[in-house]
C-alpha cells in the first residue's frame, strides 16, 4: 500500500544522533511501534526501517532516532536478513544497509551486510563464485592424478603431458595481472563470464580431443586464459559485494574451497579415471562452469573502475607477462637442472647454452625475470606521471597490509603446495600406495583446513583475533606439521601403517593453512575502490607463484639431496666394487631428471643394464636410504620456509584491520544494471 507524500518524506527525514530532527527541519513521525535492538544498544536511523534481523538485536517496527541504529519512522512491510540487527522501511522495501539499518522505497529483498550477514543476491553470488573456484582447483589436481591414464589414452609420453601442464601454469601466471585490469575496465562480472566461457570451451576441447595438441589448445591455452580472467574477477566481486565479517568469511572461503578441491580431487579424480575415464572430470567441469556462467549473467556487478575508452597499457601487459613467465619457467626447470649447479647440458633448439657443471639456468632465468619486472615497474611509474592509465599501480605495495600481506600469501601457498607434492611421492615410492590410497591419506589436510578456517574466521570477524596473530599461528602450525611429517619419512618406520602415522603432521599443516585463509581478507580489504583491481592482480599472482614455487622448491630440495645421498651411500658401500660404484654414480649424475623411484623400479632399471644379484640388492638399499633422507630434508626445507613466512608476518600491522573498501550499496536497485555479457 502506497503511503502519502508526507509520510514518504517522514521516512527519509534526517535525524541527529540523539533522535531529534535536524535543525531547521520539522520533525515528522511515522506510526508508533517497537524499536530495533542493536548490538551496541543504540536504536534508530535517519532512514525508514521495518523489521530487523535477530542475530544482534531482536525485532523492530516503528520509530526512533540515532545515527546508526535500526528502526525509524515510516511504514514497514518487510523483513531484513541483517545479522547485525538493522531493519528496513518504506513501502515494503526489505533492504538493510551496510551499517545494519535499512533504507529505501523499493520492493527488494536484500539484507544488510555488516556483522556477517549477506543479502539473498549476495548469497547467490557467493555460491556461484566459490563453485567456480572449486572447479578450477579440482580440474588442476585431478589432471595430476590421471597422468598415466592420459598418456595411455592419447598415445603420448609423460614428458608431453607434463609440458602441457607446465604451459598452463605459464599462461595463468603471465596473464593474471592483465586479466585483473580487463575486469577493472569492462566490469568484473563481464570478465568472469567471458573467462568462464573460455574455460568451459577449453575443458570441452580437452575432454573430446583425440591427441595431445588438442589438450595443448584446450587445457594450456584456453583454460589457462579463462582462469586468468576468472580468478581476479571473482576475488574483486567478493571484495566489493561484502563488508565486515561477511567479507572475511567470503574471502576466506576461497582458500577453503581450493583446499577442499585439492584434497577431494585425488580421490574423486582417481575413482573417475579408474572406473570411467579421465575425460569425465573435464566434462563435469564443462557442465558446471557453463551453469555458473548462465546464472552469473543474471547477477549485477559493480561498475567498471576505469574507463574502457582510455588507452590500454599493452607494453605493461607484455612486460608483466614476460617477467612472471620467466619466473614460472625457472621453477619448472629447477627439478631437471638443479637450483645452482647445472646437472646436465642446457640446450635450446639443439644449441648447448650451458654445459653440465656450470651454473644452472634457474638462477639466470630468475634474474632475467626480476630485471624485466623492474623495467615493468619503471614503465608503470612513467605512465602514472604522464597521467595515463597503468596496468597496475604498484604504489599500493607501500601499504604494509598489501605489500607484506602479499609476501605472506606467497609463503602461505608455497609451504602446503610443497607438502602436497612430497607426501604422495613418499606414499607411492616408499609405502607402495596407489593414487587412490594416497588421496585418502591426504584427506586429513582439507578436513583440518576447513576446521581451522571456520574457527579463525569467527575469531577475526568478532575482533577476538587480529589478522597478524592468525598468520603467525598459521606459519607456526605449518612448520610443526612439516617437521612431524619429516620424522615419519625416515626408513626405520613400518610402512604398513605409515599413512595413519602421517596424519598428525598433515593435520597441523592443514589447520595452519586454514588459519591462513583470512590473509585474503587482510590484503583485499586494504584497497580503496579505485585500487581493487591492482591489489587483486598482485595478490592472485602472489598466490599462484607461491604454489608454483612450492612444488619447484620441494622437488629441487628432494632431487639435490637424493643425488648427494646416493653418491655418498654408493661410495661408502663395502658390497660394491670400485667399478660398480663409479658406474652407479655416473648413471645417477647423468640421468635426464633425478626423481624418487620405488624399489621395484630401481631393480628393474638395474636389470635392464645387466646389474643383478648382490650388487643390485645393495644399490636398491642405497637408493631407499637416499630417498628417505631426501624426502625428509625436503619436508624440513618446507618447514624452514614456514619459519621465513613467520618472520615476514611479523611485519603485518598489529591492530585490527580496517576496511578501505566501502560496503556495496544494498537493495536490488543499488547496482547499475548492465546488459548480459
Amino acid at each position: 500500500m502506497a503511503r502519502p507524500a508526507g509520510l514518504r518524506e517522514a521516512g527519509r527525514a534526517p535525524w541527529t544522533g540523539n533522535g531529534t530532527a535536524a535543525p531547521g527541519r520539522p520533525r515528522r513521525r511515522g506510526p508508533p511501534g517497537r524499536t530495533i535492538g542493536r548490538r551496541n544498544g543504540t536504536v534508530g536511523r535517519r532512514d525508514g526501517a521495518g523489521r530487523g534481523g535477530r542475530r544482534a538485536g531482536g525485532r523492530a517496527r516503528g520509530r526512533s532516532g540515532g545515527p546508526d541504529g535500526g528502526g525509524a519512522g515510516g511504514r514497514s512491510a518487510g523483513r531484513s536478513g541483517d545479522r547485525a540487527g538493522g531493519g528496513v522501511g518504506g513501502d515494503g522495501d526489505r533492504a538493510g544497509d551496510e551499517a545494519g539499518g535499512g533504507t529505501g522505497d523499493g520492493g527488494g529483498r536484500t539484507g544488510g551486510q555488516d556483522g556477517g550477514g549477506a543479502p539473498r543476491v549476495g548469497r547467490t553470488l557467493f555460491v556461484l563464485l566459490i563453485t567456480a573456484n572449486f572447479v578450477i582447483n579440482y580440474t588442476s589436481t585431478a589432471m595430476n592424478v590421471a597422468l598415466s591414464d592420459i598418456v595411455d589414452d592419447l598415445g603420448t609420453s609423460l614428458t608431453g603431458v607434463q609440458s602441457v601442464i607446465s604451459l598452463y601454469a605459464l599462461v595463468v601466471a603471465a596473464c593474471l595481472i592483465t586479466g585483473s585490469k580487463l575486469g577493472a575496465r569492462h566490469g568484473d562480472r563481464r570478465a568472469f563470464v567471458v573467462g568462464g566461457r573460455i574455460f568451459a570451451v577449453g575443458a570441452l576441447v580437452t575432454a573430446l580431443g583425440p591427441t595431445l595438441p588438442f589438450m595443448l589448445v584446450g587445457w594450456s591455452l584456453l583454460q589457462g586464459a579463462g582462469v586468468a580472467l576468472m580468478l581476479p574477477a571473482l576475488v574483486s566481486l567478493l571484495t566489493e559485494s561484502f563488508t565486515g565479517a561477511a567479507r572475511t568469511k567470503a574471502l576466506s572461503a576461497l582458500g577453503v574451497s581450493a583446499g577442499i578441491a585439492s584434497g577431494v580431487a585425488p580421490v574423486a579424480g582417481g575413482l573417475i579415471s579408474h572406473y570411467l575415464s579421465w575425460r569425465v572430470s573435464f566434462l563435469l567441469s564443462t557442465v558446471v562452469t557453463f551453469a555458473v556462467v548462465l546464472l552469473m549473467r543474471r547477477q549485477a556487478g559493480p561498475e567498471p573502475r576505469t574507463r574502457p575508452d582510455r588507452r590500454f597499457d599493452n607494453l605493461g601487459a607484455l612486460l608483466s607477462a614476460a617477467g612472471f613467465g620467466l619466473l614460472v619457467v625457472a621453477t619448472l626447470l629447477a627439478g631437471r637442472y638443479g637450483l645452482i649447479e647445472d646437472r646436465q647440458d642446457f640446450e635450446v633448439l639443439g644449441v648447448t647454452l650451458l654445459s653440465r657443471g656450470q651454473v644452472s639456468p634457474v638462477p639466470l632465468l630468475v634474474g632475467a625475470g626480476l630485471v624485466v619486472l623492474a623495467v615493468f615497474a619503471g614503465w608503470e611509474r612513467h605512465l602514472i606521471k604522464r597521467g595515463r592509465d597503468p596496468l597496475v599501480r604498484l604504489v599500493v605495495l607501500r601499504d604494509r597490509r598489501i605489500g607484506v600481506g602479499s609476501l605472506t600469501l606467497v609463503m602461505l601457498f608455497l609451504v602446503p603446495s610443497g607438502m602436497l607434492f612430497l607426501v604422495p611421492v613418499f606414499l607411492q615410492t616408499t609405502a607402495g600406495f596407489d593414487a587412490l590410497r594416497s588421496g585418502i591419506t591426504l584427506i586429513s589436510m582439507p578436513v583440518a583446513l576447513s576446521v581451522g578456517a571456520s574457527m579463525t574466521v569467527r575469531l577475526v570477524g568478532s575482533g577476538r583475533m587480529t589478522h597478524r596473530t592468525a598468520q603467525l599461528w598459521a606459519f607456526s602450525l605449518m612448520a610443526a606439521g612439516c617437521a612431524a611429517v619429516a620424522v615419519m619419512f625416515g626408513p626405520r618406520w613400518d610402512v604398513s601403517a605409515i599413512g595413519l602415522a602421517l596424519t598428525p603432521g598433515l593435520l597441523l599443516v592443514g589447520f595452519g593453512r586454514g588459519m591462513a585463509t583470512t590473509a585474503n581478507d587482510l590484503v583485499q580489504s586494504a584497497a580503496p575502490p579505485e585500487e581493487v583491481s591492482d591489489v587483486t592482480g598482485l595478490s592472485r599472482t602472489a598466490t599462484y607463484l607461491g604454489s608454483s614455487f612450492g612444488v619447484a622448491l620441494a622437488g629441487a630440495f628432494m632431487t639435490t639431496t637424493l643425488l648427494l645421498a646416493f653418491e655418498a651411500g654408493a661410495k661408502d658401500s663395502t658390497v660394491l666394487s670400485s667399478a660398480e660404484r663409479q658406474r652407479a654414480v655416473y648413471a645417477v649424475e647423468h640421468q635426464v631428471q633425478i626423481t624418487a623411484a620405488t624399489d621395484e623400479a630401481v631393480r628393474a632399471g638395474l636389470a635392464s643394464r645387466g646389474v643383478t644379484g648382490a650388487a643390485a640388492d645393495e644399490l636398491v638399499r642405497v637408493n631407499a636410504e637416499a630417498r628417505g633422507r631426501a624426502l625428509a630434508v625436503a619436508a624440513l626445507g618446507m618447514g624452514a620456509l614456514a619459519v621465513v613466512g613467520f618472520l615476514l608476518a611479523l611485519g603485518l600491522p598489529r591492530g585490527p584491520a580496517t576496511s578501505a573498501v566501502p560496503a556495496a550499496p544494498s537493495g536490488p536497485a543499488a547496482p547499475t544494471a548492465r546488459p548480459p555479457a
